[in-house]
């Protein structure tokens, strides 16, 4: 049986058992939430970087890969590893809280000042720790240039992490690592119709890119449409239908599950050009990758983030 040496522990871990499931039963208490290697929160390192093709490898950064990071959840245990745990007070960028504001009755926008330099795109995710062994993935509501990092946070009853940011004060420090995600403006796309397909905090992300768009000198229209269970559903309703009244390229529209698929087949709204990015829940994503298909959109012309919950 490969020996796994964490920190100051040894553990004797059963030939191809998951990494983080091994370390979870032998009581090693890991910080974990996806599960699926898009939150970065289960990150621990080697003394001995994986190879680059290997899943425990797959959605870190060039950079990560060659301080041997690995992602737990993804990583299956072929080898003796000598693994340190992530501490985001040293690996990862302080940021003071300057805001807290009520979007809805289950959603906040958290607003943050990076206290060192932080590289992304509007719409791409990194994950906010609130200490070692609570950290969470959320999109960027913000845009580089903006003065502050925004988030837009989903809050439930019983969540972590949503508890306690909540009782955070402005000029509290938490900390910021491993920004990621495909879901963000190419410039190449500047004359391609843009498709962006949102439900839930999603909202935020995506209108992150399409003012990122604007703000190149998009000029193939840009249609933002929300899935939402009724208009006053619709966190950000009346901000976007202003917001797209003041740019005539901009097609702004509200949708429901009954009603998305049959607006997706208009004629005219998809166009066999476009660029399609949809986020959401993973149910969500599915759900709109046939009617794009039927719609005469290749696959190499959508892109998707799903938006998932803690387990």
């Amino acid at each position: 049986m490969p020996q796994i040496e964490l920190d100051d522990r040894q553990f004797n871990l059963p030939l191809d058992c998951n990494l983080l499931d091994g370390l979870l039963a032998a009581g090693v208490s890991v910080p974990h939430s996806c599960r699926s290697g898009h939150c970065q929160t289960c990150l621990l390192q080697s003394d001995q970087p994986l190879e680059q093709d290997d899943p425990a490898c797959s959605n870190l950064s060039p950079e990560q890969h060659a301080e041997g990071w690995l992602l737990a959840c993804q990583c299956w245990v072929s080898q003796n590893l000598i693994l340190t745990s992530f501490d985001p007070t040293k690996s990862a960028i302080p940021a003071l809280i300057t805001g807290q504001t009520r979007l809805a009755d289950d959603v906040i926008e958290l607003r943050l000042q990076p206290r060192g330099p932080l590289r992304y795109k509007a719409g791409q995710h990194l994950t906010l720790w609130l200490d070692e062994n609570l950290g969470r993935s959320y999109s960027i509501a913000s845009l580089p240039e903006d003065d502050e990092l925004a988030f837009h946070l989903r809050l439930y009853p019983q969540g972590a992490f949503s508890q306690r940011i909540q009782r955070m004060d402005n000029g509290q420090t938490i900390y910021l690592s491993g920004v990621a995600g495909v879901c963000h403006y190419d410039p190449d796309w500047h004359d391609r119709p843009l498709l962006l397909l949102a439900r839930g905090t999603a909202i935020g992300m995506l209108h992150a890119i399409a003012r990122d768009a604007l703000k190149q000198g998009h000029s193939g229209g840009i249609s933002l449409i929300v899935w939402q269970r009724s208009e006053a559903s619709g966190y950000r309703h009346q901000q976007l239908t202003e917001w797209a009244a003041q740019h005539p390229q901009v097609t702004y529209l509200t949708t429901d599950d009954s009603q998305g698929d049959q607006l997706l087949r208009q004629r005219g709204l998809v166009a066999r050009n476009a660029m399609a990015l949809v986020c959401g829940s993973p149910a969500f994503v599915e759900r709109q990758r046939k009617p794009l298909f039927m719609s005469g959109l290749a696959r190499r012309q959508v892109l998707d983030e799903a938006f998932l919950g803690s387990h």
